[in-house]
C-alpha cells in the first residue's frame, strides 16, 4: 500500500508555527526549567544525612530505607490511594448527570445560576470552605440535626476528623473540576447525531447509551485523571477535616519540613510524584487501546 503522500508546505506555515513558538516558549521554558530545577533539589536532598536536629551532607539512602521498610508509609499510600478513587468516582456520580443537566437549560439566566451553583466552591478560600464543612458536619451541625429528626439515626453519627469527613469535603471542593472537562465535550457535541439516532428508532435512554455516552467519554476520562490528581495532592482539607487521623502524604511532607527532616520529606515528595505519574502514564494507555479498540469495532 502506497504511503500518505507529504502535506505540501503552505505559504505561511513558517510565520505561523514562529508565532506559535514564540507565544509558548516562554511559558513551556519557565515551566520546564521549574520542573526539573525542582526534580534535581528532590533528588540531592533525599539522599542526604538528617542526624535528628539537622540536615549534613553526607551522601546516604537511609531516608529511602526508612520510607520502603516503615509500613506506616505503606498505609499512608494505600489511604490517599482509595481516598482519591473514592473521591473521583464520587465527582463522576455526582458531575456527569450535573454537567449533562447544564447542557439540557435552555433558558440564559438558568444557565448563569447553574454555572455560579456548580463553580462555587471556587469562590472562596479552601480554609473557608473547610471550616464550613467542620460547622455542618460536626455532632451538633446541621447534617447530624436533620439524621436525628428524620429518624435515620439513633445518636449523632461522627462526620468530621475521620475518612468520611475528609471524602465528602473533598468531593465538594473538586466536584468543579469534575464538572467542567464533561460539560465542555457535551456542548461540542454535535446535536445532529443524536438527531439521526432518534430517526433511526433509537428511543432516548438508547441514544445516550450508544451515543451521548461514548463520544462523551474523552470528558468523563479528562474530569477523572484531574479528579484524581486534585485528590492525590489534597493537603488543606486532610488537614482540616482529617483531625490528624487521615495522613496523606503532602501532610508528612509538611510534617517532616518542619521538623528539618528535608532528606524523609523529598523522599515522600519523589514518591508522590512517582505515583502520580505512573497513573497518569498507565491511565492514559489503558484510555488510548480502549478508544482503538471502540474505533476498530465500530
Amino acid at each position: 500500500m502506497a504511503g500518505r503522500a507529504p502535506r505540501p508546505r503552505v505559504r505561511g506555515d513558517r510565520p505561523r508555527a514562529l508565532t506559535v513558538t514564540g507565544l509558548v516558549g516562554p511559558a513551556a521554558l519557565f515551566i520546564v526549567s521549574t520542573l526539573i530545577t525542582a526534580l534535581a533539589i528532590l533528588l540531592v536532598n533525599s539522599a542526604f544525612h538528617f542526624t535528628g536536629t539537622q540536615v549534613q551532607p553526607i551522601l546516604t539512602f537511609e531516608a529511602y530505607g526508612r520510607f520502603v521498610r516503615d509500613p506506616f508509609y505503606a498505609d499512608v499510600v494505600f489511604q490517599e490511594f482509595r481516598l482519591a478513587l473514592i473521591t473521583t468516582a464520587a465527582c463522576l456520580v455526582i458531575g456527569y448527570p450535573s454537567a449533562y443537566a447544564i447542557t439540557k437549560i435552555r433558558r440564559p439566566g438558568w444557565v448563569i445560576v447553574a454555572y455560579i451553583l456548580v463553580f462555587s466552591p471556587l469562590l472562596t478560600s479552601s480554609i473557608v470552605r473547610a471550616y464550613g464543612w467542620l460547622i455542618i458536619l460536626a455532632r451538633g451541625g446541621i447534617v447530624n440535626w436533620a439524621l436525628l429528626h428524620l429518624h435515620l439515626a439513633a445518636s449523632p453519627i461522627r462526620l468530621i476528623f475521620n475518612f468520611t469527613g475528609v471524602t465528602i469535603a473533598l468531593v465538594h471542593v473538586l466536584l468543579p473540576f469534575t464538572v467542567f472537562p464533561i460539560l465542555s465535550v457535551l456542548l461540542r457535541m454535535d446535536p445532529e447525531v443524536r438527531e439521526a439516532a432518534a430517526d433511526l428508532g433509537a428511543n432516548r435512554l438508547q441514544a445516550f447509551l450508544r451515543v451521548t455516552w461514548p463520544l462523551s467519554f474523552p470528558g468523563v476520562y479528562a474530569a477523572a485523571q484531574l479528579t484524581f490528581i486534585l485528590a492525590m495532592n489534597a493537603y488543606v482539607t486532610p488537614q482540616l477535616l482529617g483531625g490528624g487521623r487521615v495522613q496523606v502524604l503532602p501532610l508528612l511532607i509538611y510534617q517532616n519540613i518542619s521538623d528539618l527532616n528535608w532528606p524523609l520529606a523529598a523522599v515522600e515528595a519523589i514518591a508522590l510524584i512517582a505515583l502520580v505519574w505512573t497513573i497518569i502514564l498507565v491511565s492514559t494507555v489503558v484510555f488510548r487501546k480502549s478508544i482503538a479498540v471502540a474505533g476498530r469495532s465500530a
